[in-house]
């Protein structure tokens, strides 16, 4: 996977924890994986679509999950994953990844993305059909988030 496509996500990624979240994450050793790839207990699925093709996919631990929606809902508490609180933890990843096209199409990479999907539960399995998947780690003061970029470049027929 190219450089070109992962250093938007991680740029995108600190600028919204930082903005939003008022936290400062830090970024672990990156890593490869294969499909299907094993998600924790929230997992946001944000699809890619236009000149790169494929699926960014949040996934933390529940507890990492209900401090970010406290914090998103302006510190009201938040001790279960309401419709309110998905939506939260939903938006993040949306915010992120928007920000990500962005810097994406500033290196003349045009993509659009799907409304956010979120899925939950322990041993989820989702698949990214036959693309490699990085696996950029962030940890923060309320727990470990991966953020899966599976993405890949347009071919020339379209696919």
């Amino acid at each position: 996977m190219r450089a070109i496509f992962i250093n938007p996500f991680v740029s995108a990624t600190f600028a919204v924890f930082e903005t939003m979240l008022q936290i400062k994450p830090e970024k672990g050793q990156l890593s490869l994986k294969h499909s299907p790839l094993s998600g924790r207990d929230v997992n946001t699925v944000i699809g890619v679509t236009g000149d790169i093709l494929g699926q960014v996919i949040f996934s933390m631990d529940t507890h990492t999950a209900l401090s970010f929606a406290s914090i998103m809902l302006m510190g009201m508490p938040v001790t279960e994953l309401d419709e309110m609180a998905k939506s939260a933890v939903n938006e993040l990843g949306n915010m992120i990844t928007g920000n990500a096209t962005t810097g994406l199409a500033e290196n003349g990479f045009s993509c659009n993305l799907t409304p956010p999907t979120l899925f939950m539960g322990k041993e989820v399995m989702i698949s990214t059909k036959d693309l490699q998947i990085l696996v950029i780690p962030i940890l923060t003061p309320h727990g470990p988030v991966e953020i899966n970029v599976a993405l890949r470049m347009k071919d020339k027929r379209g696919e």
